[in-house]
């Protein structure tokens, strides 16, 4: 990675690594918090309501992510993304505070406000692929993309390793007394100002060519992402969205039902999954990046990752997990990486911001579908979810393929 895009990248992607661990330090917890009768929050609700109000939960960060993305985006291309990073940066901190004030009083739905702020706010991962996309306009460096974009997923990835450790260890009150469910989003809120002071003392802008035009509140709609081309990636992206949010929400309940897995074991899986995320990432997609088009990874990789995850729930030794979780990782570093690339490599240079704005949104939208119905799915049969994302995975490399095949008459 040369020098000179290496420094103006590092204040962003040390953002991305701050805002995921703390946006994963609660995850570990939310079953306990929610599903334990002995810990509930909600202990005089009976399970289905329970298991229902945990999906509402887990949907209330994507629903702000959904609305706040594109908004986000479209006003980082307008005036840069410097200043709508700081901007989020402070909206998200004020979100976390609001969760742990709701957890001290026992007020469910103020956490879900705190979550849909957060959410709403949460632009720093849209606003660092666009900073990418700023630095590779030029030729000479269009080659290395996939690598950047990989980066920014080693990120996310070194924050999913960090956050559930701490989350499963600052929940603990057996540990330190004082430790309740609301002491990761105090941690969550602190790490978020810390990005704060990263990105205002060395961040520096990389947008050059402004957008002038008036301001999309709903930029899908606008006529410059509706060619059928990037329409047909972003159903891609929903599809991929749909099935690793189906996983890995219902994966530690899938590990808790099955195999009777505390907050502490699950944070180790995490782990476990993000560190062969990460393997992949670094070694995967360099190579793959000089060999395959970035449609053509997309398409083998989908397929690759549905049957990781049917993968997973069959064996029923749990060691089996040692082989089939880092399968799950290596697939996705290359899926989640390419998804993204597919969608900025289609948008022009000037409105890269509101293109993967709306692809975040994409993503969320999945996050709130898994939530809400993957719940009840669960319900009944709790692998039911993590099946029904395999089927989606594994329909979104069959649209690849096909989209390939016309390409090819062309």
């Amino acid at each position: 990675m040369p020098k000179q895009i290496q420094k103006i990248l590092f204040p962003y992607a040390l953002v991305v690594l701050f805002a995921y661990i703390g946006f994963s330090l609660p995850l570990p917890i939310l079953p306990k918090m929610f599903l334990d009768s002995q810990t509930s929050i909600a202990p005089h609700l009976s399970y289905k309501l329970r298991m229902v109000l945990l999906g509402t939960v887990m949907a209330a960060f994507p629903l702000g992510q959904f609305f706040g993305s594109p908004v986000l985006g479209s006003l980082s291309d307008r005036h840069g993304r410097k200043k709508v990073v700081l901007f989020s940066l402070m909206g998200t901190t004020l979100g976390y505070l609001m969760i742990a004030f709701s957890l001290y009083h026992y007020s469910i739905a103020g956490m879900v406000i705190g979550l849909i702020v957060c959410g709403f706010c949460e632009g720093n991962v849209t606003i660092a692929q666009s900073v990418i996309a700023d630095v590779t306009g030029l030729d000479e460096h269009k080659h290395r993309k996939p690598v950047y974009f990989g980066w920014l997923n080693i990120c996310i990835s070194l924050g999913f390793i960090i956050g559930p450790l701490m989350g499963g260890v600052l929940a603990d009150s057996s540990l330190v007394p004082w430790f309740t469910f609301a002491t990761p989003f105090w941690i969550a809120a602190l790490m978020t100002l810390m990005g704060i002071l990263v990105i205002a003392w060395y961040a520096k802008e990389t947008l050059q060519l402004r957008r002038v035009e008036k301001m999309v509140f709903f930029p899908s709609l606008s006529g410059k992402l509706k060619a059928p081309k990037i329409r047909l990636f972003y159903l891609c992206n929903l599809l991929l969205a749909v099935g690793y949010f189906s996983f890995f929400r219902f994966l530690p309940v899938f590990l808790e039902r099955q195999f009777h897995f505390s907050p502490a074991v699950l944070s180790y899986e995490m782990v476990y999954t993000s560190f062969s995320l990460m393997l992949g990432v670094l070694f995967l997609i360099p190579w793959l990046s000089r060999r395959l088009k970035p449609i053509q990874v997309l398409c083998l990789f989908s397929f690759l990752l549905a049957v990781s995850f049917v993968a997973v729930v069959l064996p029923t030794n749990v060691y089996a997990l040692l082989l089939t979780i880092p399968l799950v990782g290596l697939c996705l570093g290359v899926v989640i990486t390419h998804g993204s690339l597919l969608i900025s490599n289609a948008a022009e240079s000037h409105i890269q911001g509101q293109a993967l704005g709306v692809l975040t949104s994409v993503q969320t939208l999945a996050e709130i579908i898994t939530g809400i119905f993957g719940s009840i799915l669960a319900v009944g049969i709790f692998t039911m979810p993590i099946y029904i994302g395999a089927a989606m995975v594994f329909l979104c490399g069959i649209l690849l393929w096909l989209q390939m095949k016309r390409e090819a008459k062309c």
